[in-house]
């Protein structure tokens, strides 16, 4: 009984390791996604001898890679699906969200990073007032999402014909526009760094081969089930193939994406940093309007319109 136990032991090892092995193989054919981790750790910086807590939507591949900075590592997923990805690629169980509340006593990170997972949450505010709890006082919050498309921009119309839209996927909200963004973070965190990145050029084919792709995997391909078997190891075979194929075309597409940087990315990332949480109103005019709207409507220095 117990070489039997021992054995299935070191094949259930073995699984996992094969399982980890193939999902690093597609994050290399993954432009988008190996874009979402430079720009996460260009911004997270190092992390040694520090107390770091992730909130992922399930990419594990990318929880494992930000343990690369250094510091000690605890990772929140908005599911019990997500987690359960995540469990292969990282020590120690993975917890799940529960709501918006962070069992851990205040101030006992330095850093929180949060990885496309806020479009998840329904109280999004209520998170990042529960990521301010939980910071130090020099604390930062680092953080990427989903960028709102416009209405009938392209990456939206290719979202809703490959099923890839927010309400397919099951989110609480298509992204934030960067005024949105800001108005999230602004009671609790200072906001000098904000970007965005990929643009439609990768995109638009990233959307294509990521539908084909869970279309094959039977669900996110970036996320394997809990017990990944050789069904697992034979339809990853296939999407290697096939991301090996398109990658020339997803280079070209890097290129481009690199030279129309004055156009809007599709997604948003931020660096913040902690500070004494208030409420911050924006002022209104007297007729209602923001000041941001009236600034689009008024020469600078005067009070008539256009």
């Amino acid at each position: 009984m117990y070489l039997y136990s021992a054995v299935m032991k070191a094949m259930d090892v073995n699984l996992r390791n094969e399982t980890v092995r193939w999902q690093e193989k597609l994050f290399k054919r993954s432009v988008r996604r190996k874009l979402r981790l430079t720009h996460l750790k260009e911004l997270l910086g190092t992390t040694s001898n520090q107390n770091c807590l992730e909130i992922t939507s399930g990419d594990g591949v990318i929880s494992s890679q930000l343990r690369e900075s250094g510091g000690t590592w605890r990772t929140l997923a908005v599911s019990d699906c997500a987690a359960a990805s995540v469990d292969y690629f990282i020590e120690g169980n993975t917890g799940v969200l529960n709501g918006i509340a962070i069992d851990v006593p205040e101030h006992t990170f330095d850093v929180v990073v949060i990885v496309d997972a806020l479009e998840y949450i329904r109280d999004d505010h209520g998170l990042i007032k529960e990521c301010h709890r939980v910071l130090k006082p020099d604390g930062r919050l680092v953080l990427t999402a989903a960028r709102r498309p416009l209405l009938f921009s392209l990456s939206a119309v290719f979202r809703a014909l490959f099923r890839l839209s927010w309400k397919a996927r099951g989110l609480e909200r298509a992204g934030y526009s960067p005024q949105e963004f800001f108005d999230v973070l602004k009671d609790g965190f200072d906001v000098p760094d904000t970007g965005t990145y990929t643009t439609g050029s990768i995109e638009i084919p990233g959307i294509i081969f990521e539908s084909c792709a869970n279309k094959l995997a039977g669900r996110p391909y970036s996320m394997p089930p809990p017990n990944a078997g050789n069904e697992e190891f034979y339809i990853y075979t296939r999407l290697y193939s096939i991301a090996t194929f398109i990658y020339p075309l997803m280079w070209v597409a890097l290129k481009i994406n690199a030279a129309v940087q004055f156009l809007p990315g599709n997604n948003i990332i931020a660096k913040t940093k902690r500070r004494v949480w208030r409420l911050r109103k924006q002022p209104v005019l007297i007729d209602g309007r923001s000041i941001a709207e009236a600034a689009i409507n008024t020469k600078i220095g005067t009070a008539a319109p256009f």
